[in-house]
């Protein structure tokens, strides 16, 4: 997540680790723990489906969602994946790499799954407190599902096969209010904390950047960009150059990185708003995609600021200038460290960043992150694209 912040340019990385992926230097090893965690997570997932989910059909059921997820999450990540022989070592220690787009039909199956066995009558074990997400309201849980389906529908969105029609269902069906929003939910103390409140403790290596903070700050009013960094140590909020960087800048503020305990958003009511807003500009509805991108601003800056600024003063798009560039250039603001800034980036080359050329070893951004040193090495199936290399379904 923070490697994709880097390139989206909403953070620099001004120190330490960070600062060769600022100079679009991905080396394999800073990648293996995250591919290593993430098929953890899967694999736990999947034991817990295949040992107890017939007797427990809710447990399997959210357990699809959340599998949905992190496979959109790695795919989206790396392109090309271990999927349908994945999870199975006792039977296969060299998994194939699905195609992505095979990935992704995958990622929609299982999402359906979830929905049905959520939507079922009771059997086994109920979810309750120990559902740390929504506390057993498998409503929202459904909602979830139905908002990761038009997420991962509209990755459609340069193919021919792109459907507009299912997205806005699935969206009808999916997150309606900010009280349903998907959250991550951390503890006080570790490993439970809040990662980005950790990391601004032990390393600070990681600070604003001038293309997101002087963007935000074109609009006076915006009070987003107070909660999206720290403004104590300079009396305001500082970004740093992405070319020329220095720490001397703002680092993670309230939003993400308020305390140990803070939520992290993961599915929210305002991506769906900017979902809907994109689909319906991509199909000439521009009276809805005007109400909804308004809304959509709006109940973004309602979060991030926990009430304290509604967006009504930047929410004023009319006729007269909104646009898909628009919508993306908002969306891009508004999902604020989270990985879907980066997929959109390489789906819609919006908004237009230049990339940076200071000891930059690539003349782009980088598309794709490379595949993890461990693989490359253990996995004989494993490819190794260039990091320039486009996803499957990014604009090329």
């Amino acid at each position: 997540m923070r490697f994709g912040e880097i390139m989206v340019q909403h953070v620099v990385g001004a120190n330490g680790q960070p600062q060769q992926p600022q100079a679009y230097q991905l080396p394999e090893d800073y990648f293996t723990n995250m591919w290593g965690q993430v098929y953890q997570t899967l694999q736990t997932a999947q034991l817990l489906k295949k040992n107890f989910g017939a007797e427990n059909p809710y447990y399997q059921g959210i357990a699809d969602i959340l599998m949905a997820m992190n496979w959109g999450l790695t795919t989206d990540c790396w392109g090309d994946i271990p999927f349908t022989e994945a999870l199975q070592a006792e039977q296969n220690y060299f998994p194939k790499y699905d195609p992505q787009q095979t990935v992704y039909a995958g990622i929609n199956s299982l999402l359906d799954s979830g929905i049905t066995l959520l939507s079922n009558a009771p059997k086994g074990l109920i979810p309750g407190t120990d559902d740390v997400v929504f506390g057993g309201n498998l409503d929202n849980w459904i909602k979830t599902a139905y908002t990761l389906k038009a997420r991962y529908l509209l990755r459609y969105s340069n193919k021919s096969n792109f459907d507009p029609t299912s997205i806005l269902a699935a969206l009808a069906k999916g997150i309606s209010d900010p009280s349903q929003d998907c959250m991550a939910i951390h503890g006080s103390t570790s490993p439970e904390s809040n990662q980005f409140y950790a990391y601004n403790n032990a390393r600070a290596y990681i600070v604003a950047a001038n293309t997101l903070v002087d963007s935000m700050q074109l609009r006076p009013t915006d009070q987003r960009v107070y909660y999206y960094f720290d403004s104590t140590g300079f009396g305001g909020v500082v970004g740093s150059p992405i070319d020329n960087t220095t720490q001397n800048a703002s680092l993670w503020g309230l939003y993400l990185a308020g305390s140990a305990s803070t939520p992290v958003p993961l599915v929210t009511y305002f991506e769906a708003l900017f979902i809907k807003a994109e689909v319906e500009a991509r199909t000439a509805d521009m009276t809805d995609a005007i109400t909804d991108l308004n809304n959509a601003i709006q109940q973004n800056a309602t979060k991030v600021t926990s009430g304290a600024y509604t967006g009504a003063s930047i929410a004023t798009y009319t006729a007269a200038n909104t646009s898909l560039n628009k919508i993306m250039y908002e969306k891009w603001i508004a999902m604020f460290g989270q990985p879907e800034a980066y997929a959109d980036y390489r789906r819609t080359k919006m908004p237009a960043l230049t990339p940076n050329s200071l000891g930059a070893t690539s003349p782009i951004i980088p598309q794709r992150y490379p595949t993890p040193t461990t693989e490359r090495t253990s996995n004989p199936n494993a490819p190794t694209p260039s990091i320039t290399t486009p996803v499957w379904f990014a604009t090329p």
